[in-house]
């Protein structure tokens, strides 16, 4: 009778410690359906999970891959991340799960949980073993909910590979000595082994902090940079502001001696004289990247990076429209139309009759930032590559904010010219 019931009991236990699963995970990523719809499909996965497990051995290898497995697509049905940050949700998710194995053996598992024959417990030693398991459980999930939100993805794929290289290979060698327990049945060193893995826990921890915190401050350099070049575009652009605004000032004190002076050429009949004189005049510089568009920060720094252009013989033309209220930071505009722009320019260095075309329209929403240049001839030797992004650090910057944005970026080459666009969806995040 105990076996029955607490075959039962078992469904509902594992039903709620998968909850704290899909709690975690849904307060990670971000929906591609409703919180409902992605907990009911999460729970369809729970159930599929429970019937296939029982099929197959205790403890074996197939069993542990396929939990990863199938939950990891399950979670790219329901959410838009990457996939490298599901799969590293997903890899803590299974983590933890060890874990929570590893403090229950050292701790309180009776013999048939370590034989895998837990449903053979009385009902009320069933009850107190899962009450147990669930209250360690849930300590451990919420301590990932922190980890996991504490500090926002900021590392690259390439990035939390390495960095999870370090604990999957501690992992890896408290699942043996677990099995080794669970098989040998030696508890003697029991203690010991709960510590041993409260360390391993503690130098992940660390570890991550670490990381995070040197991606944190290679950030922040970067945004000072930027920051730091948006107030040098700006003093520029109000100095010119500033001599633009003296030299129409001294104009209008002139201008009714302009005025007399072109009527009496026109009236006494030199007309030729009257039209040198209006070139005369028109030839005052007036700075046509002033006032380009009507975000005050991206025209400032427009007009500087522009005018730079111009002064290395590059035709630019430049068709911007951004508002003030355009809900995407200062730093990832300056960063954004920076990058465009110093690709584009070191494409068109050496080239005769260069020319670059940069335009920004909204459209359904969305902010389209593009750039075009000329195609650099390339060397017959040489193996194909973008040219305009030969660095590479240009396009990784650039699609961090196409992601931060919900966004996209594109490289395309026609009848020689090189074409990036940038779509970014501000409104959607």
């Amino acid at each position: 009778m105990d076996t029955s019931v607490n075959y039962i009991l078992r469904w509902f236990f594992e039903a709620i410690y998968s909850l704290m699963w899909f709690i975690v995970l849904n307060r990670t990523h971000n929906h591609r359906y409703s919180s409902k719809t992605s907990y009911l499909i999460l729970f369809c996965w729970f159930f599929a999970y429970m019937i296939i497990s029982r099929l197959l051995p205790f403890m074996s290898l197939v069993r542990m891959l396929l939990f990863e497995v199938i939950l990891f697509f399950v979670c790219r049905l329901c959410y838009t991340d990457a996939w490298w940050k599901i799969l590293f949700s997903v890899a803590m998710i299974f983590m933890v799960l060890i874990t929570n194995e590893m403090i229950g053996v050292g701790l309180y598992f009776p013999a048939e949980t370590l034989a895998g024959e837990q449903e053979s417990l009385t009902t009320p030693a069933f009850i107190q073993f899962w009450l147990t398991y669930l209250f360690t459980g849930a300590l451990l999930y919420f301590l990932l909910y922190l980890f996991l939100n504490r500090q926002k993805f900021q590392l690259r794929a390439a990035d939390w590979g390495m960095f999870a290289l370090f604990p999957v290979s501690q992992y890896m060698l408290m699942y043996g000595w677990l099995d080794t327990l669970r098989t040998a049945g030696n508890r003697g060193r029991n203690v010991f082994f709960v510590l041993v893995m409260c360390a391993c826990v503690l130098s992940d921890i660390g570890l991550f902090a670490a990381v995070t915190r040197i991606a944190q401050r290679a950030r922040l350099a970067a945004e000072n940079n930027m920051l730091s070049s948006q107030v040098d575009s700006q003093e520029k652009y109000y100095k010119a502001l500033t001599d633009q605004y003296e030299g129409i000032r001294r104009m209008r004190h002139d201008i009714a001696n302009h005025l007399n002076a072109m009527e009496s050429l026109l009236s006494s009949g030199h007309s030729d004289e009257a039209q040198e004189y209006l070139q005369e005049l028109n030839a005052i510089p007036f700075d046509s990247t002033l006032g380009l568009c009507e975000h005050p920060v991206v025209d400032a720094f427009l007009h500087s990076k522009l005018e730079t252009a111009r002064a290395q013989g590059i035709k630019v033309k430049a068709s911007v429209s951004l508002t003030a209220g355009t809900p995407v930071s200062n730093v990832d505009l300056i960063c954004v139309f920076g990058n465009l722009i110093d690709n584009a320019t070191e494409a068109c260095t050496g080239l005769e009759n260069a020319w670059i075309n940069i335009s920004c329209v909204k459209s359904k929403g969305c902010l389209i930032i593009s750039t075009s240049n000329p195609l650099r001839p390339r060397p017959q030797s040489k193996h194909r590559r973008i040219p305009e992004l030969e660095r590479g650090v240009g396009k990784a910057v650039l699609e961090d904010i196409a992601g931060k944005y919900n966004g996209s970026l594109y490289f395309s080459e026609t009848d020689g010219t090189f074409t990036t666009q940038l779509i970014l969806n501000p409104e959607s995040r």
